[in-house]
């Protein structure tokens, strides 16, 4: 299996902006996003300073704000300007690479990681590219290892501004929580989930599934 080419992430008009990093930092602060990111990333990712993480989607690199020194990290993603801006600001403390997870695989990385995130990221993905994600990250963790994925979402009694609020994400593969959970369990047996419907300071609601390698 190999990642499609179909368009599934709108980066036109005014959703072009957010290529630029500091114009997509600013607009994340804006809504409030950096609160629940952080209670996000120090609920899942307070963890021993040997760790392995590999961080799919890395975009500037926010993860490493919330992790101890001496963390291996690895970051992918396939926009330069936002991996310019990791190297910029964090590389001395991980590596990062503008490809395409699983674009090439290292032989030395399956069972290797201790977690992987993938945040806001299947959400602009294809079924069969997010199943394909859902491969390597499995190939590349450890067993007992996990991998979390924080998405947006259409869910029963959703309120219309917030159902308006999420069809504007750039990501075009916005799935009901019982459609991301059938991908997930393509690859993982064991996945815990919560739906949040107050992320942001916006009414927006996002899904959260943390898949285990048996």
């Amino acid at each position: 299996m190999t990642m499609e080419s179909e368009k599934t992430h709108i980066d036109k008009g005014i959703r072009k902006y957010l290529e630029i990093p500091n114009m997509y930092n600013s607009f994340q602060n804006l809504i409030g996003s950096p609160n629940h990111r952080k209670e996000h990333y120090t609920s899942h990712f307070t963890l021993p300073s040997d760790t392995k993480i590999l961080d799919i989607g890395c975009g500037t690199g926010a993860l490493m704000d919330y992790l101890p020194k001496g963390i291996e990290y690895h970051g992918f993603d396939m926009e330069q300007s936002y991996i310019d801006f990791a190297n910029e600001k964090y590389g001395d403390r991980g590596e990062f690479y503008c490809e395409r997870v699983g674009e090439q695989m290292y032989d030395k990385w399956f069972g290797y990681f201790d977690a992987v995130n993938a945040n806001a990221l299947i959400h602009h993905l294809s079924d069969k590219d997010t199943l394909f994600l859902f491969d390597v990250a499995h190939q590349y963790l450890k067993p007992g290892g996990f991998l979390i994925t924080l998405d947006s979402v259409f869910h029963d009694n959703q309120s219309s501004l917030s159902k308006w609020l999420v069809s504007k994400d750039r990501g075009q593969n916005i799935r009901t929580p019982e459609q991301y959970l059938k991908l997930a369990n393509t690859y993982f047996s064991e996945v815990k989930t919560e739906l949040k419907t107050d992320h942001l300071r916006i009414p927006y609601s996002v899904f959260m599934m943390k898949m285990y390698k048996s």
